[in-house]
């Protein structure tokens, strides 16, 4: 359970810091919002992001209504897993024509962390493993299609890797320390379990 909610959780701070980095670089590279600073940009990243948490815990206390509805469990629970899913994926349409690009993200985590707690016991897991099984192979078959290789510059892919095996080295060592500093609760074998499950986390 606790890879479970510090994953969930380093998205958050993944995407977060991952979103203001890129607002930065492509600013300073010339891009949109080439006129604004870098504190502006900084401020409003922030503020994208607190939006999008904001928005998408409303989104996922009303959906604690479901909750009330008085019909079979496995009726209520298809509902649940087809309005969750319809959200999540008009969520991100939703904020790139609002000009809220950068509150998808962190909104549909928030969304989906908080339609957990809401419906408890009563939320649709089953369903939504079922779903992922089928929908995985094409999640990450379009991720690595998303690659173009042809306009890959050779020269940086050396550094590219080197950067990655940079990340799980300090990733590894980061993660062992942290789960080491409750002394006794985790064991040898234990601990280093955790740090090398938590390795795949950095080439993302």
């Amino acid at each position: 359970m606790i890879m479970l909610a510090a994953s969930s959780f380093d998205d958050i701070i993944a995407i977060t810091v991952f979103s203001i980095f890129v607002s930065v670089a492509f600013s300073a590279a010339g891009g949109e919002g080439e006129n604004m600073t870098v504190k502006v940009m900084i401020g409003m990243n922030i503020f994208y992001i607190i939006t999008g948490m904001f928005f998408g815990a409303i989104i996922g206390f009303a959906m604690g209504a479901f909750n009330k509805i008085q019909a079979s469990e496995g009726c209520v629970k298809w509902s649940k897993f087809v309005v969750m899913l319809t959200l999540a994926i008009l969520t991100p349409v939703f904020c790139n024509n609002t000009g809220f690009e950068e509150s998808k993200y962190i909104g549909i985590i928030t969304f989906g962390f908080v339609c957990f707690k809401v419906w408890g016991e009563k939320k649709p897991d089953e369903e939504l493993a079922k779903f992922w099984k089928i929908c995985q192979p094409f999640l990450f078959g379009t991720i690595g299609a998303s690659v173009q290789f042809d306009s890959m510059d050779g020269g940086v892919v050396g550094y590219a890797l080197l950067l990655i095996c940079i990340g799980l080295i300090f990733r590894w060592f980061a993660t062992y320390s942290a789960v080491s500093m409750e002394s006794g609760k985790y064991s040898t074998k234990e601990r280093g379990f955790m740090a090398f499950a938590w390795m795949p986390k950095a080439t993302v």
